[in-house]
């Protein structure tokens, strides 16, 4: 019995629509996989491009943070700068008031001595008028130390707070 006799009937029609139904399945089956493969590849350039856009902000925030660091680092060391400034100012000033103590020191000793001089009282040696001018010096030449001592204290204490306060600043700023 040929082939073609055993397709005749029923069973042909079963056979050619079982072959059928297998080669849509497979085409439905090859159809489904271009379009998982297409799909699968859209989300992978999809991911990439993502994943280069964290990236790059990534590179960005970090480059911006540094340039921030710089920044600050420069800023702080202008104001470390302005500071010693400050302080050789002060300091400078402090030696020209200590030189003008020591000369108002030295006239009031001459003037002191000149006043015992003039006084006949102190210039029969007596005790009273000197003591009372070599006080007077003694105290004026105290106060003007103190005065000098409180004068340091203050520059540096300004210089310090104005310091801290730029570099304060400097780190708030954005």
């Amino acid at each position: 019995m040929p082939i073609w006799t055993a397709l005749m009937g029923w069973k042909g029609y079963a056979a050619v629509a079982l072959a059928g139904g297998l080669i849509l399945g497979g085409a439905a089956w090859t159809a489904q996989g271009w379009r998982w493969d297409a799909k699968l590849a859209r989300a992978e350039t999809a991911w990439a491009q993502e994943h280069e856009a964290q990236a790059q902000a990534a590179m960005t925030a970090i480059e911006a943070a540094r340039d921030e660091g710089r920044r600050r680092t420069a800023a702080m060391e202008k104001a470390r700068d302005d500071a010693q400034n400050q302080a050789a100012a002060a300091a400078a000033d402090a030696a020209g008031l200590r030189a003008e103590h020591d000369r108002l020191r030295a006239r009031v000793n001459a003037l002191a001595h000149a006043a015992a001089a003039r006084d006949p009282g102190a210039a029969e040696g007596s005790p009273a008028g000197t003591d009372a001018v070599d006080l007077l010096a003694y105290m004026l030449g105290r106060v003007s130390r103190r005065a000098e001592e409180l004068a340091g204290i203050a520059d540096r204490a300004r210089i310090a707070g104005l310091t801290c306060e730029r570099a304060y600043e400097v780190l708030r700023a954005r």
